[in-house]
């Protein structure tokens, strides 16, 4: 890690990896780390363990503040943080952010998003904060957002709302079919390139 202070500790935890990152004040990223701990893995050692473990080797502070995203936050993950219903603006899921009683430092997971009413009901736990990256730049007008990953997310945003989305299992599928099916064989090693873009 750098001379410069970490602010917090921002962790992407999902359903099969763990990312941690230690950000200073203005964002700039000081330290990360990877793992395959992901829920499945936090489920048997527990979250607070896994997580502590990890910011000791990135020096953290003791009483640095970690807000979570993804997983973590489902029924199944450490402590649920309940969905927040579309339309859903960046400061109703930063709100809505829930507190875990008797972690070792302050920690805070975010909540998902839930797609009810017309069309078909979806959720995402993960993407949204993904969102908050460029929520300066969507903040006016109406604009269409993909993240992609094993469930790809298209997210249509208005005047800085989630108003809807729709989950597409791009990545589970091509894992699939590049590993699993016949069509492995022609896949190769699924590098995209100028003469064979993705």
């Amino acid at each position: 890690m750098s001379g410069a202070v970490p602010a917090v500790a921002a962790v992407d935890w999902g359903t099969t990896r763990l990312r941690i990152w230690l950000l200073a004040g203005d964002a700039t990223v000081l330290a990360e780390r990877r793992s395959d701990e992901g829920m499945a893995s936090a489920a048997t050692e527990g979250f607070g363990a896994i997580l502590e473990r990890h910011l000791a080797a990135m020096a953290a502070p003791a009483d640095l503040p970690a807000i979570v995203c993804g997983m973590a936050g489902a029924r199944q993950g450490w402590i649920e943080a309940p969905y927040v219903a579309c339309p859903a603006h960046m400061d109703d899921i930063l709100s809505g952010a829930v507190a875990v009683p008797g972690a070792a430092r302050p920690v805070r997971i975010v909540p998902g998003v839930a797609q009810h009413g017309d069309g078909p009901p979806d959720v995402m736990r993960g993407e949204e904060t993904q969102l908050a990256g460029i929520a300066p730049r969507i903040a006016h007008g109406v604009h269409s957002v993909c993240i992609p990953g094993t469930h790809s997310k298209w997210i249509h945003a208005a005047s800085g709302a989630v108003e809807r989305f729709a989950t597409f299992l791009t990545g589970e599928l091509y894992a699939l079919l590049s590993t699993a099916s016949i069509l492995r064989h022609s896949v190769g090693d699924g590098a995209a390139s100028a003469s064979n873009p993705a």
